[in-house]
């Protein structure tokens, strides 16, 4: 995360303590304007999320896309899950 000057108004405490960080892109949130959508931005090992407008970050093409871990076991009311 670099720190824009001056700094956009939606910045608070929590996006002044992300300045200096390398986080890593969650999620692309379709807003208005198109060309400034809003990206959540994962620090702390997915910890700590906080969104910024595209235009607020240097993206770096560095880490191959990763598909995050599973968290659990389907749902017993999803096709295809078992109870043991």
């Amino acid at each position: 995360m670099r720190d824009p000057q001056p700094q956009p108004r939606y910045f608070t405490d929590v996006h002044r303590e992300s300045i200096g960080k390398t986080g890593r892109v969650h999620a692309i949130v379709p807003s208005v304007p198109k060309d400034d959508p809003l990206v959540k931005v994962g620090f702390e090992e997915g910890t700590h999320i906080v969104f910024f407008r595209l235009g607020d970050l240097d993206v770096h093409d560095t880490v191959p896309a990763q598909h995050p871990p599973k968290h659990g076991r389907r749902g017993s009311h999803l096709p295809g899950s078992a109870r043991s």
